[in-house]
């Protein structure tokens, strides 16, 4: 350990991710406890929004993690990047107020230039469509990431992402029947992909929780659903929770007669 150069020692704490350079910070170590804390105190993550609310009205915006002030990508672009680090991505129709609207040609030509450093994202989160005018920055949404969360029903992104992103550990998405999807399943199983399906309860979508009851004996926690809006009758709770698991699968469901809270279906792999 006394062998080793300055240049690999920094080349590590490069590859490192925030939370991850505390640790080294401790070492007995002189060489490498002090390029951990240099890192430790330089380093900077940011969130990258793209917005679009309309029709060539776009806004594009550098936040960094839970700090201010924000940054367009023209200033972060033109800042020392060493030390800088895009950790998530998120597409929304938010219109922020303190961001210049943008043509779609400005917005695509920033965000060509913003691309190459959206590689080692932790999460992308997308609120808005990504077919359709979204289809224009597939380049942007086709990025490795640990966590996919989308807010929509569109089986063939999710299918590029659980195909194609080698560096994916967690899906989010709205609820699909297990027909919808099956033929992913196994992809998931042999990846071992944590798969999040988030819901208001209704007659419809405990319809499709069914579809992914398996071997599950869960047909006594089921809550009545006598109409659109969840409904548990007096004798049974609010919420309820109901797990399952054999020796390749686990199932959560977590549900809530509340169309204001959400349920979930997780299912996670051995």
């Amino acid at each position: 350990m006394d062998d080793v150069p300055f240049l690999f020692v920094n080349a590590v704490f490069h590859c490192l991710n925030s939370e991850s350079l505390s640790a080294p910070r401790l070492l007995a170590h002189p060489l490498w406890s002090s390029v951990a804390e240099e890192h430790h105190q330089k380093r900077k993550d940011y969130v990258f929004w793209l917005c679009y609310s309309d029709t060539d009205k776009y806004q594009f915006i550098m936040e960094q993690t839970e700090k201010y002030p924000h940054l367009t990508p023209e200033e972060w672009l033109r800042s020392d990047k060493t030390h800088l680090r895009v950790r998530k991505m998120n597409v929304s129709g938010l219109a922020w107020t303190y961001a210049p609207y943008r043509t779609f040609e400005e917005t695509l030509q920033w965000s060509l230039r913003m691309a190459p450093y959206l590689n080692n994202l932790e999460k992308m989160v997308s609120t808005m469509s990504l077919g359709s005018e979204a289809q224009n920055f597939d380049f942007f949404w086709k990025r490795p990431c640990l966590t996919f969360d989308y807010y929509y029903r569109d089986i063939n992104i999710f299918r590029w992402h659980i195909e194609n992103n080698d560096r994916l550990k967690s899906i989010r998405s709205p609820l699909f029947s297990y027909d919808e999807v099956s033929d992913l399943i196994h992809l998931c199983a042999e990846k071992r992909l944590a798969w999040e399906m988030r819901f208001s309860l209704d007659s419809n979508r405990l319809k499709n929780v069914k579809t992914w009851k398996g071997d599950a004996k869960w047909a006594g926690i089921y809550p009545l659903v006598t109409n659109k809006i969840a409904y548990a009758r007096p004798f049974q709770p609010d919420r309820g929770i109901a797990f399952y698991e054999d020796e390749h699968i686990r199932k959560e469901l977590v549900w809530s007669k509340f169309v204001w809270e959400d349920s979930s279906f997780t299912i996670t792999w051995k």
